[in-house]
């Protein structure tokens, strides 16, 4: 689908209408172990980093933390599980694993966060979000109403409303000859 037809069949949408609620989130005093939990309790990939009263600091990914690990341990850019599993099989690795969750016991997430986060504000056009999701490179984009955090809107989110049937093109109907439109 081209730019132009994708922004078309997202205009009558607003972000609030398709983010998802309630949020899970993160304090950012608190550890990146305690964070990766909550992540794969929840089965997300990543998580908005609040404030007490709810403004959004950052967003934590599973991404930022595989970055942490590899800047603390060396553990490389993994890819996956897979690719940490074989980093630790190496000889040079054996205490990897060891180092690893120390790691995550004592990194916070305010060191590993991306930020300034990148938020939309509930009311805005969801083709808005679509268009920060895309030249960002993010999947995720915390949802805010009043600069408190009030959802979240993912690629998943988009892709849903566009997979839609009231999102489908009809193409225009053909006019018999000598008819009157």
């Amino acid at each position: 689908m081209t730019e132009s037809l994708v922004s078309d069949l997202l205009r009558p949408y607003r972000v609030e209408e398709v983010m998802a609620t309630p949020v899970h989130t993160a304090r950012a005093d608190e550890s990146l172990l305690s964070a990766a939990k909550t992540m794969r309790v929840h089965h997300v990939s990543g998580l908005p980093v609040v404030d007490p009263i709810g403004h959004v600091l950052g967003v934590l990914s599973e991404k930022d933390i595989v970055r942490a690990l590899d800047h603390q341990v060396g553990v490389g850019h993994a890819r996956g599980i897979l690719d940490i599993l074989l980093a630790w099989y190496e000889p040079k690795q054996k205490d990897a694993l060891q180092r690893s969750v120390a790691a995550l016991l004592n990194g916070l997430v305010k060191d590993a966060m991306s930020k300034p986060a990148i938020t939309i504000d509930a009311g805005a056009p969801l083709a808005d979000a679509w268009r920060l999701l895309r030249q960002n490179t993010i999947n995720r984009i915390p949802v805010t109403r009043n600069g408190v955090l009030a959802g979240i809107v993912t690629r998943q989110n988009v892709l849903g409303v566009l997979d839609s049937p009231a999102a489908t093109v009809a193409p225009p109907a053909p006019h018999a000859k000598g008819s009157r439109a």
